[in-house]
């Protein structure tokens, strides 16, 4: 990011210098250096998150259309936001469906009610350069997003601020299964995060992709485009077995292949040898120009010493890792969330 090379060994000024550029390159402002670390990664389209409510984004996203774009992050109005009772937010400072209305803004009076609200929320966030729906319900709910009979999540839904667990689970669930078949009616994919938790103290076996099988085969989500973020780790042959089997699933191995390298490479070559190769792309998840830089590096290089070792196993050919690269840093991304990268 910075053009310094500290040599085999880091210079003793190397810290000092590089703490007067990351100044110096904030005070041409906050976007003027995260662009600058983009163009340092060659990142054309950078792929932000966002709240639910496009509304308080807007000005922001119209503003930056040409290089971001958004993913929504539906949580807020599905779990009640920080409010969903888990192991690192025991008690909850506020009802579960009280929140729900602060979030959405409004009186629900119905189970109905708050699946219209949902939609009304899906089907606004196209006409602001959102282009898919993020959720993080794997730490908190978990990924076991089954379906209820109606009639019993109508009479959960009723008893208001006097839900049970067990009612709030059954509403939560209903509204990410509105939220997701929202994004199949309006073209957007449904990016959910799976596997290790970066923060809280959940159960990771929640996280388990393989969760979400009853949604894979139900159809009404057969159209719904599935991105399932950090490869699952450390479920990855889970995630090889859900990619490879359903072709509306993907891989977004952000995290993992900076958190645990010795894991994502074997990963990579299992994921390659089994699951298309078009079914593949990668974040940095990162918010600061140095980690933008910092990850794209590291992910290149091991990226490459994936592909180098299996050309020299012959399991694929030097044109196959070339079209995997185009693929996974152009191609996939341009089908998933329908941006332009020219």
């Amino acid at each position: 990011l910075y053009g310094i090379d500290p040599g085999p060994f880091i210079r003793e000024d190397t810290q000092e210098e590089i703490s007067r550029r990351a100044r110096e390159l904030r005070q041409r402002g906050e976007w003027a250096a995260l662009a600058h670390a983009m163009d340092v990664a060659h990142i054309e389209k950078q792929i932000a998150f966002c709240g639910f409510d496009m509304k308080l984004a807007a000005p922001f996203a119209a503003q930056h259309a040409g290089r971001l774009s958004f993913l929504a992050y539906i949580d807020p109005i599905v779990t009640g936001g920080a409010e969903y009772p888990c192991p690192d937010n025991p008690s909850l400072h506020t009802p579960y469906y009280t929140a729900l209305c602060n979030f959405l803004g409004r009186e629900l009076r119905s189970l109905d009610d708050y699946l219209d609200a949902v939609d009304d929320t899906v089907d606004s966030w196209k006409a602001h350069n959102v282009v898919g729906l993020k959720t993080a319900v794997a730490y908190t709910s978990g990924l076991c997003i089954d379906a209820y009979d109606p009639s019993a999540v109508r009479a959960a839904f009723a008893r208001k601020d006097a839900m049970t667990a067990a009612d709030e689970l059954m509403v939560c669930n209903t509204g990410l299964r509105q939220a997701f078949a929202a994004c199949g009616r309006n073209d957007l994919p449904v990016v959910i995060h799976t596997g290790f938790q970066i923060w809280g103290h959940s159960d990771l076996r929640q996280s388990n992709p393989m969760h979400l099988h009853n949604i894979l085969i139900d159809d009404r989500f057969k159209d719904v485009t599935f991105v399932l973020l950090h490869g699952g780790n450390p479920y990855v042959g889970e995630t090889t077995y859900l990619a490879s089997m359903f072709p509306h699933v993907n891989i977004d191995f952000t995290w993992l292949s900076w958190m645990s390298p010795a894991r994502f490479k074997p990963a990579l070559a299992e994921w390659i040898t089994i699951v298309p190769h078009d079914r593949f792309c990668w974040g940095s998840d990162s918010g600061t120009p140095e980690t933008i830089c910092g990850i794209d590096r590291i992910t290149r290089e091991a990226i490459a010493d994936v592909l180098e070792d299996m050309v020299a196993e012959r399991i694929i050919d030097e044109r196959y890792a070339l079209s995997w690269i185009e693929y996974a840093y152009r191609k996939t991304p341009q089908r998933l969330f329908g941006i332009d990268l020219g």
